[in-house]
Order: structure tokens, then sequence, then C-alpha cells
């Protein structure tokens, strides 16, 4: 398994306990070192290109990478370097915010938010990149389905036009932050390389 960006490690820890050979790339020399003194194979460099042979894995998994890619090339080059990493049949997990949910927030959230991702624009990048889409999830959290519509429904109240305006009067925007930023929407997606 090769996880690209893989933060403190909390799927690391798991992949690990369950018996996967497990391998990182990480940019932050500060998440490596920590990363690297709990015992786990952690590569400092930029993604992409990865730093792994062709068809060496079974499991890429990048969660809220893809998003930070410069753009339209970068995503591309993700993409591509994915299946190259993977083995005939191997998965890829790619976990994005959603932009037409999020709308401004997707930018607001995290300044290095740079390429925008839908639903159809990450299906027709990975179509495009030669894989096929088995399944996409939407989720808050760890809710989906029902829990995750409803956790939406609310999240329309920390939208309402004007909420902005009156957290800065009532001094209450970082708390306005902090909750629009744990009922964030993402997609989750499968995308398997064919077996041939």
């Amino acid at each position: 398994m090769l996880e690209i960006g893989p933060g403190t490690g909390s799927l690391a820890a798991g992949a690990v306990a369950a018996g996967w050979r497990y391998r990182a790339l990480e940019a932050s020399e500060t998440l490596v070192d920590a990363l690297r003194s709990k015992g786990l194979d952690v590569t400092k460099a930029w993604a992409p290109p990865f730093v792994a042979d062709d068809a060496s894995c079974d499991v890429v998994y990048a969660d809220q990478v893809l998003e930070h890619m410069s753009g339209i090339d970068a995503a591309r080059e993700f993409v591509s370097e994915s299946l190259r990493a993977l083995r005939p049949g191997g998965v890829c997990f790619i976990v994005v915010p959603d932009y037409l949910k999020e709308r401004t927030f997707f930018w607001d959230v995290d300044y290095t938010h740079n390429f925008v991702t839908t639903e159809r624009r990450v299906r027709q990048l990975l179509y495009d990149g030669g894989f096929e889409v088995e399944r996409v999830v939407r989720s808050i959290g760890v809710a989906t389905g029902l829990s995750r519509d409803l956790l939406a429904t609310g999240a329309l109240l920390v939208n309402v036009p004007g909420l902005n305006a009156l957290s800065r009067y009532t001094r209450t925007e970082d708390l306005l932050f902090r909750i629009r930023k744990n009922l964030f929407e993402t997609l989750t997606f499968v995308a398997r390389k064919p077996a041939s």
C-alpha cells in the first residue's frame, strides 16, 4: 500500500495492524520525522511524481491531496503516476472536497487548494487516466448515507447569507469556521486499474 500525504499516520497505523506492507510519500519534513519515529516507511518527497516502482502497489491512497495540485497538468500526472504504480487490478482511493457543495469555503478552508474537485470532474480525470471508477461515496467526516444527508441539511444553516458578517460583528468567526470545517463534505473515489 502506498499512501500519498499520510498526515499524522492514522491510516498507516490501521494498515500496518491489518498486515499491509505500507509505504508513504510526504513532503513535510516534520511529519516525515514523526511518522518515521513510529516505525513507518516514509519517503520525503513531493508528489507527483511518485517514488515507486512500476506495478509495485495493490493500493494507492490519497486523502485531501488532489485538490492541492497546481492545475490540470499536475492532476493528470498524479492520476498517471497512480496508474503506473499500481499492479493490474489494483485500487486507487482518492478523497477530495466537493467544490459544488462547499463553494467559497473550498478556497477559504485552505489557501493551498488550487485544483477544483467535483464528482464529474474527478470521474472524467480518472476515466481519461485509464481507471475504471467503481464507486463514489459522499461523506461528512465518517457519516455517509442518511446520516450524511442530515448533516448536509444542517450545514445549510451555517451558510446562510449574512452569517459571515454577523460572525465578525459578534466575534464568533473562529467558531463558525470550525463548525463549517466539521461539516466539510468529501467525495471518495474507488477506482481500479484494469486487470489487462
